[in-house]
Protein backbone atom coordinates (compact mmCIF):
# COMPACT_ATOMS: atom_id res chain seq x y z
CA UNK A 1 0.00 0.00 0.00
CA UNK A 2 1.14 3.54 -0.77
CA UNK A 3 1.64 5.45 2.49
CA UNK A 4 1.72 9.12 3.46
CA UNK A 5 3.67 10.65 6.34
CA UNK A 6 3.76 14.16 7.82
CA UNK A 7 7.36 15.39 8.00
CA UNK A 8 9.32 18.50 8.98
CA UNK A 9 12.66 19.75 7.72
CA UNK A 10 14.63 23.00 7.50
CA UNK A 11 15.22 25.43 4.68
CA UNK A 12 18.84 25.72 3.63
CA UNK A 13 20.09 29.14 4.79
CA UNK A 14 22.07 30.78 7.58
CA UNK A 15 18.96 31.12 9.77
CA UNK A 16 16.76 28.27 8.59
CA UNK A 17 13.02 28.06 9.08
CA UNK A 18 11.23 24.80 9.76
CA UNK A 19 8.94 23.63 6.99
CA UNK A 20 6.21 21.01 6.97
CA UNK A 21 5.60 18.49 4.27
CA UNK A 22 3.89 15.27 3.34
CA UNK A 23 6.02 12.35 2.17
CA UNK A 24 4.31 9.86 -0.15
CA UNK A 25 6.00 6.46 -0.18
CA UNK A 26 5.44 3.76 -2.83
CA UNK A 27 4.25 0.31 -1.81
CA UNK A 28 7.43 -1.46 -2.92
CA UNK A 29 10.38 -1.22 -0.55
CA UNK A 30 12.88 -3.06 -2.75
CA UNK A 31 15.94 -1.03 -3.69
CA UNK A 32 16.17 2.70 -4.26
CA UNK A 33 13.98 4.63 -6.63
CA UNK A 34 13.46 8.17 -7.88
CA UNK A 35 12.39 11.04 -5.65
CA UNK A 36 10.43 14.17 -6.55
CA UNK A 37 9.96 17.49 -4.76
CA UNK A 38 6.61 19.14 -5.58
CA UNK A 39 6.23 22.93 -5.21
CA UNK A 40 2.80 24.51 -4.73
CA UNK A 41 1.14 27.67 -6.18
CA UNK A 42 1.48 31.20 -4.83
CA UNK A 43 1.61 31.46 -1.05
CA UNK A 44 -0.35 34.76 -0.97
CA UNK A 45 -3.24 33.53 -3.10
CA UNK A 46 -4.30 30.34 -1.37
CA UNK A 47 -1.48 28.15 -2.61
CA UNK A 48 -0.43 25.26 -0.38
CA UNK A 49 0.58 21.63 -0.50
CA UNK A 50 -3.13 20.80 -0.09
CA UNK A 51 -4.11 22.17 -3.51
CA UNK A 52 -5.91 19.25 -5.21
CA UNK A 53 -3.59 19.20 -8.21
CA UNK A 54 -0.50 19.06 -5.99
CA UNK A 55 -2.00 16.19 -4.00
CA UNK A 56 -3.02 14.34 -7.18
CA UNK A 57 0.50 14.59 -8.59
CA UNK A 58 2.04 13.27 -5.36
CA UNK A 59 -0.38 10.36 -5.23
CA UNK A 60 0.17 9.46 -8.88
CA UNK A 61 3.94 9.50 -8.50
CA UNK A 62 3.83 7.25 -5.43
CA UNK A 63 1.60 4.83 -7.34
CA UNK A 64 4.31 4.69 -9.99
CA UNK A 65 7.04 3.86 -7.50
CA UNK A 66 8.35 7.38 -6.91
CA UNK A 67 8.99 8.87 -3.45
CA UNK A 68 7.14 12.21 -3.60
CA UNK A 69 7.50 15.13 -1.20
CA UNK A 70 4.95 17.94 -1.29
CA UNK A 71 5.57 20.71 1.20
CA UNK A 72 4.42 24.14 2.33
CA UNK A 73 6.60 27.11 1.53
CA UNK A 74 7.53 29.39 4.42
CA UNK A 75 4.56 31.14 5.99
CA UNK A 76 2.03 28.60 4.69
CA UNK A 77 0.21 26.15 6.98
CA UNK A 78 2.50 25.13 9.80
CA UNK A 79 5.68 26.13 7.98
CA UNK A 80 7.55 28.86 9.83
CA UNK A 81 8.63 32.21 8.42
CA UNK A 82 6.89 34.61 6.05
CA UNK A 83 6.54 35.02 2.32
CA UNK A 84 9.87 36.08 0.80
CA UNK A 85 9.13 37.18 -2.79
CA UNK A 86 10.24 33.88 -4.25
CA UNK A 87 13.83 34.38 -3.11
CA UNK A 88 13.59 32.78 0.33
CA UNK A 89 11.35 30.14 -1.21
CA UNK A 90 14.28 28.91 -3.29
CA UNK A 91 16.06 28.02 -0.04
CA UNK A 92 12.90 26.14 0.91
CA UNK A 93 13.27 24.09 -2.28
CA UNK A 94 16.92 23.44 -1.43
CA UNK A 95 15.93 22.23 2.04
CA UNK A 96 13.27 19.96 0.56
CA UNK A 97 15.85 18.44 -1.77
CA UNK A 98 18.25 17.95 1.13
CA UNK A 99 15.53 16.14 3.07
CA UNK A 100 14.46 13.98 0.13
CA UNK A 101 18.04 13.10 -0.76
CA UNK A 102 18.52 11.84 2.78
CA UNK A 103 15.71 9.31 2.52
CA UNK A 104 17.07 5.78 2.36
CA UNK A 105 14.66 4.78 -0.40
CA UNK A 106 15.71 7.56 -2.77
CA UNK A 107 18.32 7.22 -5.50
CA UNK A 108 20.37 10.42 -5.33
CA UNK A 109 20.99 10.23 -9.06
CA UNK A 110 17.25 10.43 -9.74
CA UNK A 111 16.08 13.57 -7.97
CA UNK A 112 13.42 15.50 -9.88
CA UNK A 113 11.38 18.65 -9.36
CA UNK A 114 7.74 19.36 -10.19
CA UNK A 115 6.20 22.80 -9.73
CA UNK A 116 2.76 24.28 -10.29
CA UNK A 117 2.30 28.00 -11.10
CA UNK A 118 4.39 30.05 -8.63
CA UNK A 119 5.97 26.81 -7.44
CA UNK A 120 7.08 26.08 -11.00
CA UNK A 121 8.61 29.55 -11.35
CA UNK A 122 10.54 29.17 -8.09
CA UNK A 123 11.53 25.62 -8.97
CA UNK A 124 12.85 26.53 -12.43
CA UNK A 125 14.95 29.36 -11.02
CA UNK A 126 16.45 27.03 -8.42
CA UNK A 127 16.99 24.20 -10.92
CA UNK A 128 19.28 26.37 -13.06
CA UNK A 129 22.00 26.18 -10.43
CA UNK A 130 21.12 22.89 -8.75
CA UNK A 131 23.09 19.97 -10.23
CA UNK A 132 21.13 17.42 -8.17
CA UNK A 133 17.91 18.04 -10.10
CA UNK A 134 17.96 15.57 -13.00
CA UNK A 135 14.71 16.75 -14.65
CA UNK A 136 11.96 19.33 -14.17
CA UNK A 137 8.23 19.41 -14.86
CA UNK A 138 6.60 22.86 -14.86
CA UNK A 139 2.80 22.95 -14.73
CA UNK A 140 1.40 26.33 -15.80
CA UNK A 141 4.60 28.10 -14.74
CA UNK A 142 4.24 31.62 -13.36
CA UNK A 143 7.37 33.74 -13.74
CA UNK A 144 7.47 37.18 -12.09
CA UNK A 145 9.47 38.63 -14.99
CA UNK A 146 8.21 37.11 -18.27
CA UNK A 147 11.30 38.36 -20.11
CA UNK A 148 13.65 36.61 -17.70
CA UNK A 149 15.90 34.09 -19.41
CA UNK A 150 15.74 30.76 -17.61
CA UNK A 151 17.12 27.31 -18.40
CA UNK A 152 18.89 28.49 -21.57
CA UNK A 153 21.75 26.11 -20.81
CA UNK A 154 19.73 23.49 -18.90
CA UNK A 155 20.14 20.38 -21.04
CA UNK A 156 18.30 17.98 -18.75
CA UNK A 157 14.77 16.72 -19.52
CA UNK A 158 12.05 19.37 -19.21
CA UNK A 159 8.26 19.13 -19.37
CA UNK A 160 6.01 22.17 -19.69
CA UNK A 161 2.26 21.77 -19.39
CA UNK A 162 -0.57 24.30 -19.45
CA UNK A 163 -4.26 24.68 -20.28
CA UNK A 164 -5.13 26.39 -23.54
CA UNK A 165 -7.28 28.95 -21.71
CA UNK A 166 -4.63 29.91 -19.15
CA UNK A 167 -4.41 33.68 -18.61
CA UNK A 168 -1.78 33.49 -15.86
CA UNK A 169 0.58 31.48 -18.03
CA UNK A 170 -0.58 32.43 -21.57
CA UNK A 171 0.12 29.76 -24.15
CA UNK A 172 1.75 32.24 -26.53
CA UNK A 173 4.23 33.25 -23.83
CA UNK A 174 4.90 29.65 -22.85
CA UNK A 175 5.61 28.59 -26.44
CA UNK A 176 8.02 31.51 -26.83
CA UNK A 177 9.67 30.67 -23.51
CA UNK A 178 10.18 27.00 -24.39
CA UNK A 179 11.33 27.53 -28.00
CA UNK A 180 14.96 28.57 -27.29
CA UNK A 181 15.54 25.99 -24.55
CA UNK A 182 17.88 23.10 -25.31
CA UNK A 183 16.60 19.57 -25.84
CA UNK A 184 15.28 17.35 -24.42
CA UNK A 185 12.02 19.17 -23.78
CA UNK A 186 8.31 18.60 -24.14
CA UNK A 187 5.38 21.01 -24.36
CA UNK A 188 1.87 19.78 -23.63
CA UNK A 189 -1.21 21.98 -24.08
CA UNK A 190 -4.49 20.71 -22.63
CA UNK A 191 -7.62 21.89 -24.46
CA UNK A 192 -10.73 22.96 -22.59
CA UNK A 193 -9.10 24.07 -19.35
CA UNK A 194 -7.27 27.00 -17.79
CA UNK A 195 -4.74 27.77 -15.05
CA UNK A 196 -6.64 25.83 -12.40
CA UNK A 197 -7.34 22.53 -14.21
CA UNK A 198 -10.63 22.04 -12.32
CA UNK A 199 -11.76 18.44 -12.79
CA UNK A 200 -8.63 17.63 -14.79
CA UNK A 201 -6.28 17.03 -11.85
CA UNK A 202 -5.95 13.31 -12.49
CA UNK A 203 -5.20 13.87 -16.17
CA UNK A 204 -2.45 16.35 -15.38
CA UNK A 205 -1.05 14.04 -12.71
CA UNK A 206 -0.89 11.16 -15.18
CA UNK A 207 1.00 13.27 -17.73
CA UNK A 208 3.51 14.36 -15.10
CA UNK A 209 3.78 10.78 -13.83
CA UNK A 210 4.45 9.45 -17.32
CA UNK A 211 7.14 12.07 -17.85
CA UNK A 212 8.91 11.21 -14.59
CA UNK A 213 8.63 7.48 -15.32
CA UNK A 214 10.22 7.99 -18.76
CA UNK A 215 12.72 10.77 -18.10
CA UNK A 216 15.04 11.18 -21.05
CA UNK A 217 12.41 10.03 -23.56
CA UNK A 218 10.47 13.28 -23.90
CA UNK A 219 9.17 14.65 -27.17
CA UNK A 220 6.83 17.35 -28.40
CA UNK A 221 3.48 16.53 -26.80
CA UNK A 222 1.60 19.63 -28.00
Amino acid sequence: MVSEHHVTFNSREANPVQLEGSLHLPASKEGKGPGVVICHPHSLYGGSMEVPLVVAIAQELAQQGVVALRFNFRGVGRSQGTYADGEGEMTDVAGALDFLEGQGRVDRERLYLVGYSFGAGVGLRHAENEPRIAAVAAVAPYVENPSESLLRSYSKPKLFLAGEGDTVCPIEWLRAFVAPLPEPKALCILPGTDHFFWGREREVAEIVGEFIANVGQVGNLS
